[in-house]
């Protein structure tokens, strides 16, 4: 059986303590760091808009950069340069992440700054409009993008009317129509230090703690002057239910080169079988000795690449394959060469040696992501947030103990026909 070291995912577990006003800080010491990476997660995504506020999760994360009582807009981003230092932000279905890496020196100008935009924001018109403009390209780039256009398209065929089902950026149509009022109202109902998490990793100085109990501990907790939680939760929702009747194919006119796109429903990370169906993309499209790498890239190429992956999405995800066509190759002869490399697997479970190698592809890409402490950061304050101090432990631990037959009874339960959409942008 193929083990891997669980020593190496204790990268991402560290002291623990939620401060009176309900916040999360966990501190990641690393002996001989330079930098300190700060990582804030807010457990409010855009499966937390309320109707008519489509896109507005995003629109904030924006925001958040755009002045505060302290900090002018543009301040953030100049201070952030002035001191060598990285900043960014990314927002999910699910999440909002905001990190900072600054050298020792530095790094509690990045515990000042989310004090104060947790606080409040400024939210000026004119800056509000700005920023309005720069998603809408925003959106107008994700349709010219072939690979971004289908995935979406797809997704909506998955998920439904469920909000995975929509794009995080949102509308034309809702972005036209939000403004100062609704950012203010989505900060106040989820940006409170009871729905966050903080986490801080790198060369941390003994008292870190109490660094970040003096800047953030005075926040006022949810229900102190923070506004009525939103009616829609997230613990209101239910997982998104897939529809065999739904229309099952797409087809975009895209770019130069034919784009395949078969994707199913997935169950959600902190399942099991999520774990197994990971294992399973790994063997039909991890390495080059995989199945569809050696098959349909390699042997007898039908496709320049292809890949594999499965969302995390907090409720349940989507798993896809992804190929592009070589140049005069007749695309449906690639989809259905694909589609049997899927369907093989649940009949012909891997061998020793397929299951030991995409076992150390997996966990390998985790641990060189990792190496950065950013990524560290990032992982950590994600586990703490959605899941549970330890998920990516528990989840090796799992991978590690997963036989050939798991693997193809997740193909067989997730990779059937039965669950498959397929998306095509061509030429």
């Amino acid at each position: 059986m193929t083990t891997v070291d669980l020593r190496a995912l204790d990268r991402v577990a560290g002291q623990a303590e939620t401060l009176d006003n309900g916040l999360r800080v966990v501190l990641l010491p690393q002996n001989g760091a330079e930098s300190i990476a700060v990582a804030l997660c807010y457990r409010a995504g855009s499966r937390d808009e309320e109707p008519g506020e489509s896109g507005l999760a995003h629109f904030l994360e924006h925001m958040m950069f755009k002045g505060s009582a302290a900090w002018e807009p543009g301040a953030i981003d100049r201070l952030t340069q002035r001191l060598g230092g990285t900043n960014n932000a990314f927002t999910s279905h699910d999440a909002t992440l905001y990190h900072f890496q600054f050298e020792r020196g530095s790094w509690r100008e990045a515990l000042r700054i989310e004090s104060d935009r947790m606080r409040g924001l400024s939210l000026l018109p004119e800056e509000v409009d700005s920023e309005r403009e720069v998603i809408l390209e925003e959106i107008r780039m994700v349709e010219d993008d072939p690979w971004d256009a289908v995935e979406q398209a797809v997704a909506r065929r998955v998920f439904g009317d469920h909000p995975y089902g929509r794009s995080v950026l949102g509308t034309r149509e809702s972005l036209r129509s939000l403004g100062a009022a609704a950012l203010r109202s989505f900060h106040r109902r989820h940006y409170r230090p009871g729905r966050a998490v903080l986490v801080c990793a790198g060369g941390l100085p003994p008292d870190a703690m109490e660094l970040v109990e003096a800047a953030l501990g005075g926040v006022a907790a949810a229900g102190e002057g923070a506004g009525a939680p939103s009616s829609r939760n997230q613990a209101g929702l239910g997982p998104p239910v897939f529809d065999p009747r739904r229309r099952r194919r797409v087809e975009l006119r895209r770019g130069e080169t034919p784009r395949l796109l078969v994707a199913h429903p997935a169950p959600a990370p902190d399942d099991l079988a999520h774990v197994h169906l990971r294992l399973a993309l790994a063997v039909l499209c991890s390495g080059r000795a995989s199945r569809v790498q050696r098959d349909l890239v390699e042997e007898d190429p039908l496709a320049l690449w292809a890949s594999a992956t499965v969302t995390g999405h907090r409720l349940g995800g989507m798993a896809t394959l992804s190929a592009e066509a070589v140049p005069g190759v007749d695309p449906e002869r690639l989809e259905q060469e694909l589609c049997a490399r899927v369907e093989g697997l649940a009949s012909r479970p891997p061998d020793a040696e397929e299951l030991g190698r995409a076992k150390r592809i997996l966990f390998a890409d985790w641990v060189f992501l990792h190496e950065a402490i950013a990524e560290r950061a990032v992982t950590a304050a994600l586990e703490q947030a959605l899941f549970r101090p330890g998920f990516s432990r528990d989840s090796f631990e799992a991978l590690s103990a997963a036989t050939a037959s798991d693997v193809a009874a997740a193909c067989a339960a997730f990779l059937s026909a039965g669950t498959r959409v397929v998306g095509w942008s061509r030429p």
